[in-house]
């Protein structure tokens, strides 16, 4: 295949195929060759449908992309997503919200989870129905707010969904593309608020029945069809950052044997990587591109271009305590070349016009995109990292500057870590593998926060 030849696909059994088809269909494909700088040819016969895509590489990726987007049933919604108490102490089943120390931005009073202890003033003996087993009710279907003796549990559905959403883009992708995963713990912190009565305490059995209420749609993703518990509502958010994994790093370097792991700094410390993230306006499916200087050539090149980015999974392990909390995050992607594209085009542009300059500690803002197909960008660029390596896992922790699309501009700082196989790609065939690193590394963290 030459870089100006065609593709061709064969998209007659697919339930969608009116929406590239008829006059409606023929304005979208229109709107598809512009964005894409394909051409773009719809052939349908009483006997089959045709899509015949013509351009260079770059271009037909881009408009593959756009068909499949509008073609293809969304994966991986919703989240698979649990708040899962660290220790479910049987022993000592109350709990309390404690008000933290920091308010958010917007002057909401926020909580964490703690166990009650028998010399806290708050404890009262357990009624007679905290004396109930817990374990008499713990074999319910996953609920999202559960503990971790349960972790299996949770893991099962999330290996399930996985597994069948592998066979699903096996049986139905129109393009041959690779899904990517992409795994990570983030320390930090799981914060409630806006509950019914924060100062009353409650019990294990009430945890396993508090619903979820949040703005980005936890509600309910558990990947079962559980319902409302007829528990209390609450909203969760997870504050990312852990002073105390600062404070005690030197502890965990010496018992998990963590050693700085050095890679080739740029010779400008002001050319941290830089992530844009962006929505283009023919499709509600999320984007993202990392730029590296290239101190060779003297500019910001594209090494990255990620399309359909979807967030699989949140597991949230909570404390219990003052000590930090800990996300395994799971999302996923495809890979997209940007070498010849209007995104690269884009980035040129902006990097080689007079008034390019670094300002407030970052090279790109989202104000430099409004004209552009990538209008609303948000914007966040590495400022410092350092980096430790043992045997199994990478442990990173670094400064971000975030501009978000307003032009508004936070510093962020971010601790994660991830096993080296993380970066190996995960299929039907070793997803049981991959979910089994996954119970390990989880239980991995916990040995290391209860440190």
């Amino acid at each position: 295949m030459t870089s100006m030849d065609e593709e061709i696909f064969d998209i007659t059994k697919n339930e969608r195929l009116s929406l590239v088809t008829g006059p409606r269909g023929s304005s979208k494909v229109r709107q598809f060759e512009n964005q894409s700088g394909a051409r773009i040819r719809v052939d349908s016969e009483p006997s089959n449908t045709m899509i015949r895509i013509f351009g260079n590489s770059s271009q037909r990726g881009e408009a593959k992309i756009l068909i499949r987007d509008i073609l293809e049933k969304t994966s991986f919604i919703p989240t698979v997503s649990y708040f899962i108490l660290s220790e479910s102490s049987f022993d000592n089943n109350r709990l309390k919200f404690v008000e933290a120390d920091e308010e958010s931005s917007n002057g909401r009073t926020r909580y964490f989870v703690k166990f009650i202890k028998d010399d806290d003033d708050e404890y009262n003996e357990p009624d007679e129905l905290d004396e109930v087993n817990i374990e008499d009710y713990l074999h319910i279907t996953p609920c999202q707010f559960n503990t971790f003796d349960k972790l299996d549990d949770c893991l099962d559905i999330l290996s399930s969904k996985l597994k069948s959403n592998f066979r699903q883009r096996s049986a139905d992708s129109l393009f041959s593309e690779k899904i990517i995963l992409k795994p990570r713990i983030f320390f930090g912190k799981v914060l409630f608020f806006e509950m019914d009565n924060p100062k009353d305490s409650f019990t294990l059995r009430d945890w396993y029945k508090f619903n979820v209420l949040s703005g980005r749609g936890r509600r309910g993703s558990t990947g079962e069809d559980n319902g409302n518990r007829d528990g209390k509502t609450v909203n969760v958010e997870f504050q990312q950052d852990s002073p105390q994994v600062y404070d005690d790093f030197k502890v965990l370097q010496q018992k998990f044997g963590f050693k700085v792991h050095h890679k080739r700094p740029s010779k400008d410390k002001t050319k941290g990587c830089v992530y844009i993230y962006y929505t283009p306006t023919s499709t509600n499916k999320k984007r993202k591109l990392k730029l590296r200087w290239d101190e060779d050539e003297n500019k910001w090149k594209v090494v990255n271009h990620s399309h359909s980015i979807n967030r699989l999974a949140n597991f949230d392990i909570v404390s219990g305590s003052k000590a930090p909390d800990f996300r395994f995050s799971l999302k996923t992607h495809y890979d997209l070349s940007s070498e010849g594209s209007k995104v690269e085009e884009i980035i040129n542009n902006i990097q080689f016009s007079n008034s390019f300059a670094e300002g407030d500690g970052m090279w790109f803002k989202s104000s430099d995109f409004s004209d552009t197909l990538m209008q609303k960008a948000v914007v966040r660029q590495v400022i410092e990292k350092k980096s430790f390596r043992n045997e199994s896992y990478h442990i990173t922790f670094a400064t971000i500057k975030h501009c978000d699309i307003n032009n508004r501009i936070s510093t962020q700082k971010l601790i994660t870590l991830k096993h080296h196989t993380w970066a190996q790609s995960v299929t039907l065939n070793n997803t049981e593998a991959f979910m089994n690193n996954v119970f390990d590394t989880l239980n991995y963290v916990q040995d290391m926060i209860s440190t």
